[in-house]
């Protein structure tokens, strides 16, 4: 008996580190950034650079992103991009000279004067399908209760107007412009070192005290911004097949369930597909597609039959001599 139990404990020693999955995990390897932490320093941010630099520093754990492998923490790159209303800055990792994966999309629209909706969307190889933050208030609602009459007032939770942001009124503002990486690959700021991943429980279960101020969501806010996000996505053909990594599927938008929410329909696009003809085999026409061939026009020829009676002569009426 004691045998028995001990095999479960023998087999979790002997399997490595990245085989055993946590229940709180995903396996993918967004798992390794930390979207509530990247819309926190977002908050906190007064202007791009200063946005760049806090996503890679250690000390906020933001970034436990190993995508080439060789034992080290990825450098995270910023870059925006802007059309009408919606405003995009698109977090990637550089792993080659020309060679880049998206991580997320900082992804605003403004609505209005003064009113301004966020979301961070997550890259759909890295995090599972329509991966929404966004940040929200818990407000009491006075007309309902949790219980009988003397209970609390409910708990709602509503989205956020992020325009008292100061980082979000310089995206709307004059001052603003296109912000391109500054550093590339293999060529990093000097203040930057990078560090040896942490392991999951000193990465996952590290305290961060404004989780609860972001929670996901199944609604996309931010339509036009979402679109501009998918138009200019990197994604690297050599994650493809790697462990966590998921391959990039087509994205459409589906206006006959929920217009406010773009998925993936593989098997529509599968309809839409010419079906495949064998090269050896001559397409055959219809009677009617069939072309006469060229020849030279034919006089018509006149009916022997149709041919009009011979005229009587005209010199005498008819009756007279």
């Amino acid at each position: 008996m004691k045998a028995i139990v001990a095999l479960p404990f023998a087999l979790a020693l002997a399997l490595p580190a990245w085989a055993i999955t946590p229940s709180d995990s995903t396996g993918l390897a967004g798992d390794n950034f930390n979207l509530k932490a990247a819309l926190e320093m977002f908050r906190q941010a007064k202007d791009m650079d200063g946005f760049e630099r806090a996503l890679n520093k250690a000390e906020n754990r933001v970034s436990n992103l190993d995508l080439d492998a060789n034992g080290e923490v990825d450098y995270v790159h910023v870059s925006t991009k802007a059309e009408g209303e919606a405003r995009v800055i698109m977090l990637r990792v550089a792993l080659g000279k020309e060679e880049f994966q998206d991580i997320a999309a900082i992804a605003m629209e403004r609505e209005s004067e003064g009113m301004v909706k966020l979301q961070i969307i997550g890259d759909e190889m890295l995090y599972p399908d329509s991966t929404l933050v966004e940040p929200v208030q818990e407000l009491n609602d006075g007309e309902r209760k949790r219980g009988g009459p003397s209970a609390p007032p409910a708990q709602i939770t509503v989205w956020v107007n992020v325009w008292g942001w100061p980082f979000v009124q310089w995206c709307y503002g004059a001052d603003w412009w296109g912000w391109g990486p500054t550093w590339y690959w293999g060529y990093y700021p000097p203040w930057w070192r990078p560090w040896g991943i942490w392991g999951w429980n000193d990465w996952w279960y590290w305290p961060r005290p404004y989780a609860g101020w972001y929670r996901p969501v199944h609604i996309c806010r931010v339509i036009r911004a979402q679109h501009l996000f998918h138009m200019h996505r990197a994604a690297s053909a050599g994650l493809q097949g790697r462990r966590g990594i998921r391959p990039m599927r087509p994205v459409i938008k589906d206006d006959t369930r929920r217009p406010d929410r773009v998925i993936n329909k593989p098997r529509e696009q599968e309809r839409m597909r010419e079906p495949q003809r064998d090269p050896n085999v001559k397409p055959q026409r219809k009677p009617a597609e069939r072309t006469a061939p060229n020849r030279a026009p034919q006089p018509q020829r006149r009916d022997p039959a149709r041919q009009p009676a011979p005229r009587k002569d005209p010199g005498r009426a008819p009756g007279k001599r």
